[in-house]
């Protein structure tokens, strides 16, 4: 504000000085005009200036929420069996519908053994989410919850599944058209392995692949890694990914 506050008033001492000069000069009335004509221009410049940062906020939120390209959030911490408690105002949020419970990750499904899940009331926090995923999310009517799950298959592979509870189904379309238009944007974070899981901790981005679903109120984002981090033969852990990802959404209410 203050630098556009500044760049007014040097205008209007120029235009004085530029009238003052002209005046002193007898200059005929054609002249005149053409000094009044700045005074026009800066009158019309402060009319524009609220229309054009509206403009640069509406450009600003459509970039933020189609950028494809988000750097990966933070690996979430190494997650327990038992659901983080819900607060009040979460509890009564999730009224109708309500988040779903940890209860539709099974322990064992066609050879893939849970290691480790936990359910959090908030969907969008650094620690789960990147923020172009974040902001599509508080756009929306809202996310109630969301459980995240660390499964492993017997040769050590690891498989990252996310569900969302969405407020309204709307949304979890809206999500799910998004995230796999970018499959190579990394929105949800990986699970820490325990230290007793026999894992080991690989790169959230590197040698990644994605499956994404929605169903009913949920969005399912699934991810998965090679027990030793290797880019190679990714069509082929994305057939892995997909019997475990069916699974969880066979748990799904519509």
């Amino acid at each position: 504000m203050s630098m556009r506050g500044s760049g007014e008033n040097l205008w209007e001492d120029f235009v004085r000085e530029f009238e003052k000069e002209q005046a002193a000069e007898g200059e005929s009335a054609a002249a005149a005009e053409q000094a009044r004509q700045p005074e026009r221009r800066r009158s019309g410049r402060r009319l524009l200036l609220p229309v054009a940062a509206a403009l640069l906020v509406v450009a600003g939120a459509a970039a933020y929420a189609l950028r494809p390209s988000d750097q990966a959030p933070a690996a979430a911490p190494a997650a327990s069996d038992a659901p983080a408690p819900a607060s009040a105002t979460a509890m009564t949020a999730a009224a109708s519908p309500s988040a779903f419970p940890l209860s539709v990750f099974p322990g064992q499904v066609q050879g893939y053994t849970l290691v480790a899940g936990v359910a959090r009331t908030s969907c969008t926090g650094p620690d789960t989410v990147a923020s172009t995923l974040a902001g599509l999310i508080t756009q929306g009517h809202g996310c109630l919850g969301v459980d995240l799950a660390l499964y492993k298959d017997a040769e050590g592979n690891q498989y990252n599944v996310a569900l969302f509870t969405m407020a309204d189904q709307g949304d979890s379309v809206h999500l799910v058209t998004f995230l796999g238009s970018h499959p190579e944007s990394f929105q949800v974070a990986v699970h820490v392995p325990p230290t007793d899981s026999g894992l080991r901790r690989l790169p959230a981005d590197r040698g990644r692949v994605q499956d994404f679903a929605a169903h009913g109120h949920g969005v399912l984002v699934g991810s998965a890694q090679w027990s030793d981090g290797r880019t190679a033969d990714l069509d082929k852990l994305s057939e892995r990914l997909s019997p475990l990802t069916e699974a969880v959404l066979t748990n799904v209410p519509a």
